[in-house]
């Protein structure tokens, strides 16, 4: 589980679920959902972010545009969810 990181309009919070050494899925333990803007910025990073970590195998993702504010928060968490998972 990663830390929590402000995304300006509420906190995200991933878990990483790894099997044999394999990022598998990303669960969005947190995301801002209290706005419907943030609603819907979410509905469409999430899944692209997620995505992309487990084809990267890593938090080294591309940021998406128009949630670039969601898009490092998740790096964040994700990056210390797996530095936790190496320990």
């Amino acid at each position: 589980v990663g830390s929590v990181a402000d995304a300006t309009w509420g906190n995200i919070q991933v878990k990483a679920v790894i099997q044999n050494k394999k990022i598998t899925s990303i669960q969005f333990l947190q995301y801002p959902n209290d706005r419907n803007r943030s609603i819907m910025i979410n509905s469409y990073a999430d899944p692209q972010l997620s995505t992309e970590a487990i084809q990267a195998q890593s938090a080294n993702v591309d940021t998406v545009t128009g949630a670039t504010d969601s898009s490092q928060a998740f790096i964040q968490s994700l990056s210390a969810a797996l530095s936790q998972a190496k320990a």
